[in-house]
């Protein structure tokens, strides 16, 4: 009996020990392969912002990788090495526990640069810790059930023993007694679990298969929730576009250092992220600057004069930044900025994860202030019709501006607002400096 337990044990110790190898590399290799896809699935979105040489738009998309897709980092290379663009996670510097791995971004034999992507392994760690459990528990059981098996079986043959000594013992008396069916009854429940233990035995076989299939749905739904396909909704709006560009600002990168640059662009970024938040705007990242949409995608009443104050507001803020920079012996920032008003489609997930605005005027907005000089705030004839802006809004114009490739005939100039709304504004911004002063 002992002999069979521990022959027992050790069968199931080595069984679990096998199959717990066999499904942390399984599943690590799994991991591996996500972030390797992941990789390549950022040097393909990446591909066209690099060709165009957009760092703005490269280190905005950045940022939304590290925020959707759950990563500790990721880093674009140019082909020398150099960084064009870099995001990590708050608290990654301290995970040491990670996988890397890195995708080249080519147009046909012309290297464009790489990426780089660092996810932290933790996630897996507790779905192995997690596997190990219930391998274990499973072990134990089928061990268990083999020693209550093993005991009836011996039981059984105790039996059979004590019998034939019995026999041995009264042959006459035995010989013509009627044949004894009893051991044959008591073996019959022994064959039931027999025949189940056979039957867990062959279901143990299928393990590992239905552990990788229960873990890969763990990681699917842990590691990958944002590919999962989700229904979506093209809603249309009628809202306001304020056009933020930022004058000059590609020579002024050329002339940093790469990490000066990066930080130059993430400044004129939260200026203009500061003043949308105040007033319900959402920002869209463009290819020569920053559209921030009044109206879309939640609806609003005054979003026109909305974006007016923006506009008016973001100047204050940009002339404080303007003022720190004196101060450093650095060049200053500019800022375009032009109005437009018309009909935008929002293009909206059930779990407002992802959205994205979209519309002839965010164009129309973009090249109007193409014409802005520094500290204008141009409004086309549209956004100076809209009703909210009567008695609130004082304007010059309309003044007839065009270029070699767009013409505006109608436009105005922002002159004054009204002084309930100058004296909130300035309150604002005094507000706002407050808080930046040191206690």
């Amino acid at each position: 009996m002992l002999i069979f337990s521990g022959l027992l044990c050790t069968s199931t110790w080595l069984t679990w020990n096998q199959l717990d190898f066999h499904v942390r590399s399984d599943l690590q290799h799994q991991y591996r392969s996500i972030v390797k896809t992941t990789a390549e699935q950022a040097a393909q979105t990446a591909k066209p912002l690099i060709q165009s040489d957009d760092r703005l738009s490269l280190q905005v998309y950045a940022k939304e990788s590290i925020e959707k897709r759950k990563l500790d980092s990721i880093t674009f290379y140019s082909p020398s090495q150099e960084v064009l663009a870099y995001a990590n996670r708050a608290g990654a510097a301290h995970i040491t526990q990670r996988v890397t791995s890195s995708a080249e971004i080519t147009s046909g034999s012309t290297a464009l640069g790489s990426v780089s992507v660092v996810l932290s392994t933790e996630p897996l760690e507790k779905i192995l810790n997690q596997t190990s459990s219930q391998i274990v528990l499973i072990a134990l059981a089928v061990w268990v059930l083999g020693l209550i098996l093993l005991r009836s079986l011996f039981h059984v043959y105790e039996q059979k023993v004590a019998a034939m000594a019995k026999k041995i013992q009264n042959p006459i008396a035995t010989k013509h007694q009627a044949p004894d069916t009893r051991n044959f009854i008591e073996l019959q429940p022994i064959a039931t679990e027999l025949e189940a233990f056979i039957q867990k035995n062959t279901e143990k076989n299928n393990l590992e298969n239905s552990l990788n299939q229960l873990l890969n749905h763990q990681i699917a739904s842990q590691i990958s929730k944002e590919s999962a396909p989700r229904e979506s909704q093209i809603q249309p709006f009628h809202a306001s576009v304020l056009y933020v560009r930022a004058s000059g600002l590609d020579q002024l990168k050329s002339n940093l250092p790469n990490h000066e640059a990066a930080k130059l662009v993430s400044e004129y970024v939260a200026i203009v992220q500061q003043a949308a938040k105040l007033y319900n705007g959402f920002v869209e990242v463009q290819a020569n600057g920053l559209a921030v949409i009044f109206g879309a995608p939640q609806k609003m009443n005054e979003h026109c004069l909305h974006a007016v104050c923006a506009a008016s507001f973001l100047y204050r803020l940009l002339n404080n930044y303007n003022s720190q920079r004196i101060v450093q012996a650095k060049a200053l920032l500019k800022f375009q900025i032009a109005i437009h008003s018309g009909d935008v489609y929002c293009f909206d997930t059930p779990e407002q994860a992802s959205m994205a605005v979209f519309g002839d005027i965010i164009f129309e907005a973009a090249q109007l202030a193409n014409l802005a000089k520094a500290g204008q705030i141009l409004l086309s004839e549209n956004a100076r019709n809209e009703p909210d802006l009567t008695n609130k809004v004082h304007c010059k114009g309309p003044y007839n501006l065009s270029t070699s490739s767009f013409t505006c005939p109608l436009t105005y100039q922002v002159s004054s607002l009204d002084d309930n709304y100058n004296t909130l504004i300035e309150r604002q911004v005094k507000h706002i400096a407050s808080l930046r002063q040191p206690a």
